[in-house]
């Protein structure tokens, strides 16, 4: 079975090879087509999670090509590359199906870091959260009372918790779902770009008017961007710093972050005025081990999306799930995802049983107090404390891979390899 990959539509065939080289570099199989045809041909001939699609092509507007892909492929993710100052079509696009757009020129980092995200989100492989624990149906509870709202929500969780899945469940049960839905990740630009990024002409807040901005990791605002925002939420007016305009500007504001807001305030890294316009409703999300009871509906809505993906009629054995249900998935739902994947597609068919287990979690029931595992292969133990360390070094730093790299004491290079060997 093929791995899924990205499809990069451009006619400016330079730029096209170029975002292919980058994300080759960082593990995608990638595929290219310079004309709006090409790339439906290319859609129907090989599977495509993700496509970086130009608004502007030789035979084709963007839209048509969006339309359409959304026709063939509807869970396929579409991501729009526009003029830079063209915010409307940007808007247009993502009412007809594109999960987001950059505008040009834009960052090769910043894209390869919107695939990965693509690539390891829940909301990849399901449309809807699914749970029987009773910690969900609490932090259910609250979010169906404010949904209809347009309080802004603090989301408080681990990195793959579901944060972002449930955002865009608030947004879409609220008054704002017709509205653009727009993301920021706070920690994986500079200053200057997430400047740029979000408070620009052409940026997502500009973009988010009437709809819902959702900033992943706000913790990561340096104070710059903490004063900028603060003045937009009490203002509701946007100051573009790249053109001096003053714009107004109504938004639902969504927020997450992985580190304690309130500790923060104390040591004077994140102002107490704009936590306090933050979490107006603040909701803890529980680590996918403190709900366990939650795991099997999620193999089960996980493989349901996988076998219609793929065509298999997969299932899952009583054994492996119990296998499953007790692992301690240090990295949430988006570990389970990548590891049900990795399963299914190495199977074609029948029935997943533990010997489908990757050697890296298989054997994982004999652990040490802070769960370590102390049984099997060497190796594979060694594997398993190094992506511990990982996940909670990224953790530490709100997903900022340099400072995580630091912590560890390795490059940044080295970190993003191991990354890609652990499935984030």
């Amino acid at each position: 079975m093929t791995t899924p990959g990205v499809l990069i539509v451009d006619d400016e065939i330079k730029l096209c090879r170029n975002i292919a080289l980058k994300l080759k570099r960082e593990g995608f199989v990638t595929y290219e087509a310079y004309d709006g045809k090409a790339a439906l041909k290319k859609i129907q001939q090989y599977p495509v999670r993700v496509v970086i699609l130009d608004y502007m092509l030789t035979d084709m507007i963007g839209l048509e090509v969006l339309k359409k892909i959304k026709e063939l492929s509807p869970r396929t993710r579409v991501y729009m590359l526009t003029a830079y100052g063209n915010v409307e079509n940007a808007v247009l696009a993502m009412k007809w199906g594109a999960s987001d757009y950059l505008n040009k020129p834009f960052d090769l980092k910043q894209l390869a870091d919107i695939v990965a995200e693509a690539y390891r989100s829940f909301d990849d492989v399901s449309g809807q959260t699914v749970f029987k624990s009773p910690k969900m149906q609490a932090v259910r509870g609250i979010l169906d009372r404010i949904a209809t709202t347009d309080a802004p929500v603090l989301l408080n969780g681990e990195r793959g918790s579901g944060k972002t899945t449930l955002a865009k469940w608030i947004h879409e049960n609220s008054r704002r779902r017709d509205q653009p839905f727009l993301t920021v990740n706070c920690a994986s630009l500079p200053e200057s770009l997430l400047e740029r990024e979000l408070f620009g002409s052409s940026g997502k807040a500009a973009a988010a008017n009437g709809g819902t901005l959702f900033l992943d990791e706000v913790s990561s605002l340096t104070p710059l961007l903490q004063a900028q925002l603060l003045r937009l939420l009490e203002e509701n007016r946007l100051y573009a710093p790249d053109t001096g305009e003053s714009l107004p500007i109504q938004i639902r504001l969504i927020t997450s972050t992985t580190q304690s807001l309130p500790a923060l305030v104390k040591e004077g890294k994140f102002r107490d005025d704009l936590y306090y316009r933050l979490n107006l409703v603040e909701v803890e999300i529980p680590a996918l081990r403190d709900r366990k009871e939650d795991i099997p509906l999620l193999i089960g809505q996980i493989l349901d999306q996988l076998n219609a993906r793929y065509g298999k009629s997969l299932t899952m054995s009583d054994r492996l799930l119990q296998t499953m249900t007790e692992l301690p998935w240090q990295g949430n739902i988006s570990e389970l995802m990548n590891m049900v994947e990795r399963m299914h597609l190495l199977k074609i068919g029948g029935v997943l049983d533990a010997e489908d287990l990757p050697d890296s979690h298989a054997g994982s029931g004999s652990r040490s107090k802070d769960g370590v595992r102390l049984q099997g292969r060497l190796y594979d133990v060694l594997e398993d404390v190094e992506a511990r360390m990982i996940l909670d070094a990224l953790d530490q730093t709100g997903g900022n891979q340099s400072k995580a790299a630091e912590r560890l004491g390795i490059s940044r290079n080295a970190l993003i390899y191991k990354m890609k060997r652990i499935g984030r």
